[in-house]
């Protein structure tokens, strides 16, 4: 009965560890970023992304010119946000953070091309 116990406060520990890390990794990419995918075809490249927290949920806000999501929900896997869109076919965003940067890949028909992720400053006014 002990073992049962020790194993049930484990997991317990272990969810709560997993959210708080989710948390932490959704706090961290909040915000205005500008993506670029330097290997993308022309007019696949520029990307406006906005990532907030809506109804509980982690949810992004794709523009570029080939391009425009709005509060698409991101999903966390293995500790880096998926999320799935259209641009003239299904491609797998897949972003994390390493160290105090924020990387990203886009899994396409080409391969994975990396998106490089620049925070915008907010303008003082």
């Amino acid at each position: 009965m002990k073992k049962i116990g020790v194993l049930l406060s484990a997991v317990l520990l272990l969810s709560l560890y997993t959210t708080a890390y989710a948390s932490d990794l959704t706090k961290a990419v909040q915000g205005v970023w500008t993506a670029k995918v330097a290997d993308a075809p022309y007019g696949y490249q520029d990307y406006q992304v906005t990532i907030k927290q809506v109804e509980g949920k982690c949810v992004a806000d794709i523009t570029g010119s080939q391009l425009n999501v709005k509060n698409q929900e991101l999903k966390e896997v293995d500790g880096k946000l998926t999320i799935t869109v259209y641009a003239g076919e299904n491609v797998q965003v897949v972003i994390w953070k390493e160290k105090k940067e924020v990387k990203g890949t886009a899994d396409t028909s080409m391969g994975k091309l990396p998106i490089e992720f620049t925070r915008k400053q907010e303008s003082k006014q």
